[in-house]
């Protein structure tokens, strides 16, 4: 019964666009001169009339039921809700009075009553929504957030470094107003509470906090944050809401007070962009559309990486067949460039034959059950510029069998390896942009060096 009411609910922005439609086009005909070119329009507006009191009464309907699964903050649905609520009974007693010669002179009066609560709760539902400045938000004369002139040697890290980055980047889902998955970021004692999933946020423990975990997974993953319709961290970012954790989560020492003044004005001054190139320009024939549906009918999802591109991405999450999925991605090896097989039992036989598939230059084996032993199997993937090996039991020694790679991105948050490691690691794959949880990558030389698309064939 609570899915089919959260279902319900989920019906409402759909529906309540359309009294909104509806009552201003009544209002637009109840306005319109009283000439003989107009009156067959003007005889239409009992009906339209009737049909948005309906919608009005199914939005308001269908709005509770969302307000049920307590995403948004109370006092917010309250104004909205009854502000709905009125402008459903004043659609009612207009479409009423309408029917009745007597009020005639009330019609006017009443249009501009139901235009009133047409704005005031279309406002009061998109600040509920959107938040609060929802309005003037694009007047503003530069970005919302702009922490590149804090001055960090008087900077509180919490108040003038991380509070902007979550209100620029997580307030619209997860503020005042609205809070998705019961999640809060906009004061402390929110984010330590975290969501119905339970907390977000280990002090000290960067591996263990899940805010970091959903922001370093594929923009594509579902459960990636933000949502990739969302303004996304940039590696700047991301790397300041680590240390702020790593070190502690204070909500009140300076920068300073925490030791980290020097690695966040190294982070501020010196983070890399990483530019990958990762689909082939050269020309492919298309995949054999037996194997294509084959693998569908085994789950996997097979698209291309691009409109009207021969190259393929295969998503293997929702697969009801590993084995025989793996057996089939080797028949369009030529087409396949990425590869996501996360939280998927994928041992070390099966990258066997993922090293086979030579065009990869994606691979996500994130959550799976790989060892450095079957590791040293993707050794022959030169294309490969990005690994995901998050949640895995790989260690440094693993990683040294594949630094012939030219990897561009490795994910190796939550896995063996250990603190001293991690500078081997990036001398070992020196173009690398390494995610590595709570440790801080000292930055080489190397780093400021940009890195270049390679040159079309």
């Amino acid at each position: 019964m609570i899915k089919m009411f959260d279902f319900i609910g989920r019906l409402h922005p759909l529906l309540v666009h359309l009294p909104i439609g509806i009552l201003l086009l009544v209002i637009f005909f109840e306005w319109l001169p009283s000439k003989k070119k107009y009156r067959s329009l003007k005889r239409s507006i009992n009906t339209i009339l009737s049909i948005g009191a309906v919608t009005a009464i199914l939005s308001c309907l269908t709005g509770y039921f969302l307000s049920i699964n307590g995403e948004y903050d109370e006092d917010a649905v309250s104004w909205h809700q009854w502000s709905g609520i009125a402008l459903a009974l004043f659609t009612i007693t207009y479409t009423w009075i309408r029917r009745e010669k007597i009020f005639k002179p009330l019609h006017k009066f009443f249009s501009l009553l139901v235009l009133m609560f047409v704005i005031i709760t279309g406002h009061l539902g998109g600040s509920l929504t959107h938040g609060e400045d929802f309005l003037t938000a694009g007047l503003s004369a530069g970005p919302a957030v702009d922490i590149s002139n804090v001055n960090l040697q008087e900077a509180m890290f919490y108040d003038d470094l991380v509070k902007p980055i979550l209100e620029d980047k997580c307030y619209q889902c997860h503020g005042s107003s609205r809070q998705k998955g019961k999640l809060r970021l906009d004061e402390p004692q929110h984010i330590l509470k975290g969501g119905k999933n339970g907390v977000v946020l280990v002090a000290g423990k960067t591996d263990e906090s899940e805010m970091i975990d959903r922001m370093l997974l594929p923009v594509n993953d579902e459960d990636h944050m933000p949502p990739r319709e969302k303004k996304q961290l940039d590696e700047k970012e991301i790397e300041i809401l680590k240390t702020w954790i790593a070190t502690g989560a204070d909500f009140k020492k300076s920068l300073k007070e925490t030791g980290q003044l020097a690695s966040v004005e190294k982070i501020m001054s010196s983070v890399k962009t990483v530019i990958i190139s990762d689909v082939p320009t050269d020309e492919i024939r298309v995949a054999d559309q037996t194997i294509l549906n084959d693998l569908q009918k085994l789950g996997v999802v097979v698209i291309p990486v691009a409109s009207g591109s021969n190259y393929l991405s295969a998503n293997l999450i929702n697969t009801t067949s590993l084995d025989s999925a793996i057996n089939l991605l080797v028949n369009i090896k030529e087409q396949l460039v990425w590869l996501k097989t996360s939280e998927q039992p994928v041992t070390d036989n099966h990258l066997i034959k993922i090293g086979s598939l030579s065009k990869l230059t994606r691979l996500s084996l994130d959550r799976s059950e790989i060892t450095d032993a079957g590791l040293v199997n993707l050794k022959s993937l030169n294309s490969l510029l990005y690994l995901n090996l998050n949640n895995t039991k790989i260690t440094a020694r693993g990683i040294s069998g594949i630094a012939s790679l030219k990897l561009q991105i490795l994910f190796l948050y939550g896995t063996n390896i250990k603190a001293e490691e991690v500078t081997t690691i990036k001398k070992l794959l020196p173009n690398a942009n390494i995610e590595i949880g709570n440790y801080q990558v000292p930055f080489l030389a190397s780093d400021t060096t940009e890195a270049k698309a390679p040159p079309a064939k």
